[in-house]
């Protein structure tokens, strides 16, 4: 009773007082509407709704940094509850406006972000692309907070895909940051740090740095840093000391403050970690249901419809700047001739006698510019085709990575159901579960085999020429011959999207000679001479016409032009009926 009169008290106290002053309340929450202020109310409409008439004010206004400023606090915003589809494509909305106006810092911000998106939704190599971007723009900027945190969606990015630059981006982020006294990029080094030297198996270094880490969060007071520092503890826990019942406590107390609403992406690595303690105590039952759960948060993911979205919206804005190149080229020189025409026409009044002098200089100038517009045609073309090659690859790169680290985690989650289930079975049906287990694994296996057809694992792991040495091996049998030399270092490495090209060309090529050429024999080669790479492929076959191979030039040596050209590349063809045939490939590095 006391504590209802005293709540009834404060009641008619607060009453009052907003009465008294509520004008002054209005006009305070007017000037501090704000994304976070929503965010941090839990009300996300109101967030969404404050973003979308911030952006229409700032528009018309032509208040271009605020826009892209709004559009970034918008993106974080969809990016919180796992929006990442509304994300980047208000991202690309705000690119072509931070880039017409030459708003350095907002397209620093938007291809780091686009980065870190696309890194999140397994688009490994666009993400590196948009990082690489970033860091260009932002070292020319000379700005050391937007370098740290570009140098740190770098450093995530190849540590997911377990990179040998991943260290290298580590240090980088810790040198622009090493006089920081800032406590949060203090404690992000630290975790940083952690999370290298465990991948790496550097167990008590790792430690050391968890152990800062967390300290330093709760130092903050952070609920996420704390959150995430401590889930790494588990994590340290489940790997190195196999602890699984510390392990298990700590998971289930994150999951305890967070909720799939709030915040998607630590409570599905709390069930997934949670589910990975449980099987560490082989209580198969409730690893189950953590790991059902895990799935079940994925989904979005594992349909596609993110990655399918983000792919149409890039295509659509590459084609789309292609096409606008091309037309501001096409009236600059329709520009140009009409005041050529106007000059030939002034002086053909003054100068009869010179008129068919200039009659000539006009159809010529008109013959140079029918020239450049078709140049600029042919270029555009082959922008066309490379943009599409390229989307070809990266949905290559896409079905292949969900492939391996969906499909393949999802039959390895059935395993473990079977395993869950064994032993309430009888003698009888045990017979049964192991034809399932046959079947699952021939699945599993097709699933991998398919993913290694669509990217080459070799290429991935050891580069270009241990995967061109194995083409050569797997074409090679009684009919043709195919034989792989080189002179570089087994350990020489180029850039990953770059040996992606190259190894779909030469493979187009060594395709083209088993089909056509009619060999017994086919050498590859490969020379490196300081940044230039020459590749060779020489074939004894029968031959053929180069003169009506250039004159007809089909659509598969079009689309191998276009490839090489795009890395600033060089294709001869030298070839004779009867002659056999040979390919040389030149391209800087």
């Amino acid at each position: 009773m006391i504590n209802k009169l005293f709540k009834l008290k404060w009641l008619l106290i607060i009453s009052a007082m907003t009465c008294q002053y509520c004008h002054a309340i209005q006009k305070t929450k007017l000037e501090t509407d704000s994304i976070p202020i929503y965010v941090e109310k839990n009300n996300v409409i109101k967030a969404i709704e404050f973003a979308r008439k911030k952006t229409l004010i700032y528009l018309k206004n032509k208040n271009y940094n605020a826009y892209c400023k709004i559009i970034l606090e918008n993106a974080d915003l969809f990016e919180q509850f796992n929006d990442k589809e509304n994300a980047i494509k208000i991202l690309f909305k705000a690119l072509p406006i931070a880039e017409k106006y030459n708003l350095k810092e907002s397209q620093i911000s938007i291809y780091r972000k686009l980065g870190d998106l696309n890194g999140q939704i397994f688009e490994i190599t666009k993400g590196k692309k948009y990082l690489k971007i970033a860091e260009k723009k932002a070292l020319d900027f000379d700005n050391k907070e937007l370098i740290i945190r570009v140098y740190r969606g770098l450093f995530k990015i190849h540590a997911a895909s377990n990179s040998d630059s991943t260290f290298y981006f580590l240090k980088k982020i810790g040198y622009y940051s090493k006089n920081s006294k800032d406590k949060e990029i203090i404690y992000k080094n630290y975790s940083n740090y952690s999370q290298y030297y465990l991948s790496v198996n550097e167990n008590i270094l790792a430690k050391k740095y968890l152990d800062s880490a967390y300290n330093l969060a709760l130092e903050i007071g952070d609920k996420k840093f704390i959150s995430r520092s401590y889930g790494n503890l588990g994590y340290y826990y489940v790997t190195v000391e196999e602890n699984h019942e510390k392990a298990k406590n700590i998971f289930l107390e994150i999951l305890k403050n967070f909720s799939e609403k709030n915040d998607p992406e630590i409570t599905g690595n709390g069930y997934l970690n949670v589910a990975a303690a449980y099987k560490g105590l082989k209580d198969y039952k409730n690893a189950h249901i953590y790991l059902e759960k895990y799935i079940a948060l994925q989904d979005d993911i594992v349909n596609g419809r993110i990655n399918q979205a983000n792919q149409e919206l890039e295509t659509k804005y590459a084609i789309n700047k292609v096409e606008t190149e091309f037309k501001n080229k096409e009236k600059q020189l329709s520009s140009k001739q009409e005041r050529n025409q106007k000059l030939l026409l002034v002086f053909a009044f003054l100068f009869i006698l010179a008129g068919f002098i200039f009659y000539f200089y006009y159809q010529n100038l008109l013959l140079k510019q029918k020239n450049k517009i078709k140049d600029i045609d042919n270029k555009l073309q082959y922008k066309i085709i490379n943009a599409t090659l390229d989307g070809q690859d990266l949905e290559r790169n896409k079905i292949s990575a969900i492939l391996h680290d969906q499909v393949s985690a999802i039959l390895s989650s059935v395993g473990l159901h079977l395993s869950a289930f064994e032993s309430d079975l009888s003698k009888e049906k045990i017979e049964e579960l192991v034809k399932t287990r046959i079947l699952l694994k021939d699945a599993h296996d097709k699933v991998r085999d398919l993913s290694h057809e669509l990217v080459s694992p070799l290429l991935v792991k050891f580069g270009l020429q241990f995967a061109l040495k194995d083409l050569c091996e797997n074409n090679s049998n009684s009919i043709i011959l195919f034989d792989f030399q080189s002179n570089i270092q087994n350990d020489f490495r180029f850039e990953t999207d770059y040996e992606t090209k190259l190894y779909f060309i030469v493979s187009e090529f060594l395709n083209n000679a088993i089909k056509h050429s009619k060999a017994s024999e086919c050498l590859v080669s490969l020379e490196l001479f300081k940044k230039l790479l020459v590749i060779n492929i020489i074939d004894n076959g029968i031959g053929f016409d180069i003169d009506k191979i250039t004159s007809t030039d089909g659509f598969g040596i079009t689309q191998i032009r276009a490839r090489i050209k795009n890395i600033n590349g060089d294709l001869k063809i030298k070839s004779g009926i009867n002659q056999g045939t040979t390919i040389t490939i030149k391209v800087n590095i």
